[in-house]
């Protein structure tokens, strides 16, 4: 061995080093953060699937996130851990991933001491600390995916073939974590068999394997929900659950593009929420008027140093790398799915690159300005964090309210009507009667009979019922947008003349 080839051995192990710490630094420090209780909807959903993974009820909801659910499962059999726990214990080992593997990507494609900058911005991002911290499937996906990255750029630079395998199982683990991922991973194989220009047979291999690793999943998936279905075709088991999910956006303009109306102003508003929103959303700027000021100063003077002073050779192959799955994503994304940031996690570590690597090679003083862009986030995230790990969500406070007005031994005479917090009821209080709908006819026998009744929807009032607010659950949008307002009402009912 060469004493260049041992220094450069030597190099790798220190790196390889340096990213198992930040890998074990970020994941103690999500954990240790995790919000009290599940937060919304989807972490509720994922909570009942490690219980009873049933898909046809929406435990989780289809497409099944079924390595998400498999890991939850694996915490709560091996480690007897609360179903809750095993959930943010995935959660943030994701958020560690996906910051140890940034980091060495960055040190890989620019130097290490930008790849300690965007590390270090990238732990304290609003949008990654409040994703980590609670129990949804973005953050794992996320760094199974920063993985897939990290083998296919050292399989372009050192062309072993285990590294493409090594790819082409991260891509398979995040598409079965987040099944919608699928498109994305795939380009983020091709990329380097493409710019690598490899054979026709090395291509079949990696695609092969890429979709033995997602048979994996899927086939264990699909012989599960066919077995809660017997009626049901195997061969359209998993087709049906699937369509059916996508086919409740086709009238939701807020999450699918073609459900608008294509104006001017629905299109600029989605562009605000989603592509605006990477900054006001995701970097938190929108906490006050001040941070929002700051934000877009500091921002504004990062993007025109960067395209005046940071561009080289070493950004242009950085960009043809990213560049087509970050498309990919960012498409599916603003086409398919609202504007929730934490969809848009893989964008942040490209877009810290530009905001920091033009101001770090301007020269002194001027490039102590880039403490700037940590500085912000971090006095950002702080409150953020306190107060996601200290409050339960608003939906949580509601049941807990109720909850503190009947003993258990009266709750089963107490309906529930919640077409927002239903599954929160369900979860943390499953022994009230509790109704996902405005009650239709055939639930007058289950409202005249109830001792008492409340609802967090303001449409049931009518010319039958009035309604009294009792309680209004608030949280910061930052934290997370779903349900950050939630208000509880008693329904009375109109005495008849």
């Amino acid at each position: 061995m060469t004493p260049a080839e041992m220094e450069h051995g030597d190099s790798s192990q220190h790196s390889l080093v340096k990213a198992v710490f930040l890998f074990f630094a970020a994941f103690a420090l999500y954990f240790l953060t995790h919000s009290p209780a599940l937060d919304e909807i989807d972490a509720v959903q994922f909570a009942m699937g490690v219980r009873s993974f049933d898909l046809w009820h929406h435990q989780p909801h289809p497409p099944g996130y079924p390595l998400f659910i498999f890991f939850g499962w694996l915490g709560t059999k091996l480690f007897h851990a609360t179903t809750e726990s095993s959930l943010y214990f995935a959660s943030a080992f994701g958020g560690g991933l996906f910051i140890a593997t940034w980091f060495s990507i960055i040190r890989a494609q620019f130097s290490e001491r930008l790849a300690w900058w965007v590390a270090i911005s990238l732990l304290i991002t609003p949008v990654v600390w409040m994703t980590a911290t609670r129990a949804v499937t973005d953050m794992l996906a996320a760094g199974f995916m920063s993985a897939e990255l990290l083998a296919a750029i050292c399989f372009l630079k050192q062309g072993k073939r285990g590294l493409i395998v090594c790819a082409a199982l991260m891509g398979a683990a995040a598409a079965g974590t987040r099944p919608q991922l699928f498109p994305v991973v795939a380009v983020i194989l091709g990329i380097p068999l493409k710019q690598a220009s490899v054979n026709a047979k090395t291509w079949s291999f990696a695609y092969a394997l890429l979709v033995a690793g997602c048979l994996l999943w899927l086939l264990p998936m699909w012989y599960i929900q066919s077995q809660l279905r017997p009626n049901v075709p195997f061969w359209r088991v998993y087709p049906e659950l699937a369509y059916g999910q996508w086919r409740w956006r086709l009238n939701l303009p807020s999450v699918y593009i073609g459900a608008g109306d294509w104006s001017p102003h629905y299109l600029g508003m989605r562009f605000v929420r989603h592509i605006l929103g990477w900054f006001w959303k995701g970097f938190g700027f929108i906490q006050s008027p001040r941070v929002l000021a700051a934000g877009i100063v500091l921002t504004t003077w990062a993007i025109i140093v960067y395209f005046r002073f940071g561009r080289e050779a070493i950004d242009q192959r950085f960009w043809r790398f990213h560049g087509p799955w970050l498309l990919v994503d960012i498409a599916i994304v603003f086409i398919a799915l609202p504007g929730d940031q934490r969809y848009y996690l893989m964008l942040f570590p490209p877009l810290l690159v530009i905001m920091l690597r033009g101001v770090l090679r301007l020269p002194r003083p001027w490039k102590l300005s880039a403490i700037c862009v940590p500085a912000l986030l971090l006095y950002i995230v702080v409150p953020l964090a306190i107060e996601n790990h200290r409050d339960e969500a608003p939906a949580v406070r509601f049941v807990r309210y109720l909850e503190k007005l009947y003993p258990p031994s009266k709750r089963g005479n107490v309906l529930l009507i919640l077409p927002v917090v239903y599954r929160s009821a369900q979860w943390y209080a499953p022994q009230f009667k509790i109704l996902d709908h405005v009650p239709i006819a055939e639930d007058e026998e289950v409202l005249r009979n109830a001792a008492a009744v409340y609802t967090d929807d303001m449409s049931l009032k009518g010319k039958d019922f009035y309604l009294i607010e009792l309680a209004v659950f608030r949280r910061s949008m930052l934290i997370y947008p779903q349900n950050r307002r939630v208000r509880l009402y008693i329904v009375e009912r109109r005495r008849s003349s």
